[in-house]
């Protein structure tokens, strides 16, 4: 059953976390302490490609759980996109038999958003919001982890 209490999660193995949009899907992992997110790049976000990424990760680097970042409107409502999420994360934890964790995300995708181009100012070459879309996604989806790291240490 797709949850969003992080305390009903196994309590060791890595975490993964997914940060949905509507083309890709930014990606963080754990270490296996819980201690670290650390950026993954993204996947595509059709379903059978995103859903043999996750099972791949999961093999390979001893996944446990996965989160998603569940994108509810400012006044906590769920608009299209949250439900899309949610649809994603109970059809993932299904074929997958992975517990999956929705994680409230309001304002990540922002401020990794600000945050990269902060880090840009100053610099010869500034870049574009076109180039970095794939490395926001997966800030984003390390920042969903971090707090989902965060509230599992109390």
């Amino acid at each position: 059953m797709v949850t969003r209490n992080p305390l009903e999660l196994p309590a060791s193995g890595r975490i993964l976390a997914l940060d949905v949009g509507s083309v890709r899907v930014g990606v963080a992992i754990s270490d296996s302490a819980r201690k670290v997110a650390m950026g993954r790049g993204n996947w595509p976000r059709e379903y059978r490609q995103l859903a043999a990424e996750v099972g791949k990760t999961r093999q390979n680097d001893g996944v446990c759980a996965a989160i998603l970042g569940y994108p509810l409107n400012m006044d906590g409502s769920e608009g299209p996109m949250a439900q899309a999420v949610r649809d994603l994360a109970a059809q993932l934890e299904k074929d997958l038999a992975l517990p999956v964790l929705l994680w409230d995300e309001r304002l990540t995708s922002q401020a990794v958003e600000a945050a990269w181009f902060e880090q840009r100012e100053g610099r010869t070459k500034k870049g574009n919001k076109k180039d970095s879309v794939g490395k926001m996604d997966a800030g984003a989806a390390v920042l969903i982890l971090q707090g989902v790291l965060g509230a599992l240490r109390g």
